[in-house]
């Protein structure tokens, strides 16, 4: 607790600046240090090859961090960061486990071309979810045997009404979600499934009541979101100190805007996201560091650049920083689209073959439609990972570059897909399956996807 307190009284006595001066430092000096690493886009590469380019990224996230400190917009301050402590918490060697019971899972510590493959937790991951079928919606990824635990999705409204932020609403919405979350995996005979989240409230005494051994125990992993850009609050300050204080399990999640106030090139956002996943870890003190860096034309996860800052950071930090990562899929086609399977494979070969150690989502139509994600989608994603541990870097940017092709010229106007009503057959909470159409187009971009894997 002793990092917490530091951390928390320099954001009450550091350098005072606004935020606009605190983005734009930020710009400004990630911007010089690619220069002076010589950290270089290339537009035809999806997977970065070079380590001693992932190890650049590293010290310059370093430098970054050190240079700008993080910005606490509560009190205007910015937080110091000494080169020391990343040292230390660069060898700390921790493990972690989620889930519980017959679903107890040891997340694996992955390297590039690791031939263990990837966690993977199905799940809207904080896309809307409606009240009508948010129990389906979860239990449908719940059900997949590949799932090994669940991100819970954000509950549209309750009650029909719409669920008004910073109220104490939100601690009923969280109620229910984590019940119908548990419910879930019961349902599913998966009881002890791992979760994560909450995906409904803001509020930190949300987050504090669902933290039960019934609903969230310690063996889940609570979600802890940071700002974007490298910045946090005291609402982070908050749930940190009480995770930490009831020994759980907790991740810090950011989704760092390329093209936004603070990062103007991929090598850019490659180093800040580097820094955002050293700043989860000594910080916050979280086990565990989500990253979901969104294009600011498309709000998506799966343009060329963002893939390639994603990856290229993820190698720096399995490189050189002992914290697990984990990657959310903001995808721009809906489900029951060739788009939206196709940006799932692109980023699970990327990822699994940079070394990510965990997969979340995927969720379609950028998580603002309702109910676009399922099990299927889920399923999909994790047996890409396991297809992609065969195979090298030189060769998942041959497997990329096909799949990209097949969606690239979609992003600006992404088919919008069928929500998950109409995408599954449900009969009961113990019997529903996809449609006949949505399987149909399962299996046939699976089948052009192990073509492409199926490299002489």
């Amino acid at each position: 607790m002793s990092d917490v307190y530091k951390y928390l009284k320099h954001a009450m006595i550091g350098d005072e600046k606004t935020e606009s001066q605190y983005d734009r430092s930020i710009f400004m000096k990630s911007e010089e240090l690619a220069k002076e690493h010589e950290i270089d886009y290339d537009p035809n590469i999806f997977v970065p090859t070079d380590p001693s380019m992932a190890d650049s990224v590293f010290e310059a996230a370093v430098e970054l961090l050190t240079s700008v400190g993080i910005y606490c917009i509560n009190t205007n301050r910015s937080i110091p960061i000494d080169e020391e402590d990343i040292r230390k918490a660069s060898t700390s060697t921790e493990t972690l486990e989620i889930g519980r019971l017959r679903e107890k899972v040891l997340v694996p510590n992955r390297y590039m071309q690791d031939s263990e493959p990837p966690v993977i937790i199905g799940g809207p991951m904080g896309g809307t979810v409606s009240e009508e079928h948010f129990l389906e919606v979860h239990l449908s990824s719940a059900m997949e045997p590949i799932v090994q635990g669940i991100y819970a999705g954000a509950i549209e409204s309750m009650g029909g009404k719409r669920i008004k932020g910073k109220t104490p609403m939100e601690m009923l919405a969280a109620l229910k979600e984590a019940r119908l979350e548990r419910l879930a995996t019961k349902l599913a005979n998966r009881e002890g499934m791992g979760l994560m989240g909450p995906g409904t409230p803001t509020i930190s005494q949300a987050y504090m009541l669902v933290s039960t051994d019934e609903l969230y125990s310690t063996s889940d992993v609570q979600e802890v979101y940071q700002l974007n850009d490298l910045k946090t609050d005291y609402e982070t300050f908050y749930k940190s100190i009480f995770h930490k204080e009831r020994g759980g399990n907790f991740l810090s999640g950011q989704c760092p805007v390329f093209g936004g106030p603070s990062i103007g090139s991929p090598a850019s956002l490659a180093i800040v996201d580097a820094a955002e996943t050293i700043q989860s870890k000594i910080v916050t003190g979280a086990n565990l560091h989500f990253s979901g860096a969104v294009h600011v034309n498309t709000n998506s996860s799966s343009t060329k650049e963002i893939m390639w800052a994603s990856n290229l950071s993820s190698i720096a930090i399995s490189r050189n920083f002992h914290h697990y990562t984990g990657r959310y899929y903001w995808n721009l086609g809906g489900c029951c689209t060739d788009m939206m399977f196709y940006e799932t494979a692109a980023q699970a070969i990327g990822d699994t073959v940079s070394g990510r150690d965990v997969l979340a989502g995927p969720v379609g139509a950028r998580g603002i439609g309702a109910d676009h994600s399922t099990g299927l989608e889920s399923r999909f994603m994790g047996e890409i990972a396991q297809m992609a541990t065969n195979l090298s870097a030189d060769e998942a940017n041959y497997v990329i570059g096909k799949i990209y092709s097949k969606y690239e010229n979609m992003l600006k106007a992404a088919p919008p897909g069928k929500p998950f009503s109409e995408c599954y057959i449900v009969k009961s909470d113990y019997e529903m399956r996809p449609t006949d159409e949505y399987m149909q187009l399962y299996k046939e971009v699976s089948r052009e996807i192990q073509d492409y894997c199926s490299i002489e």
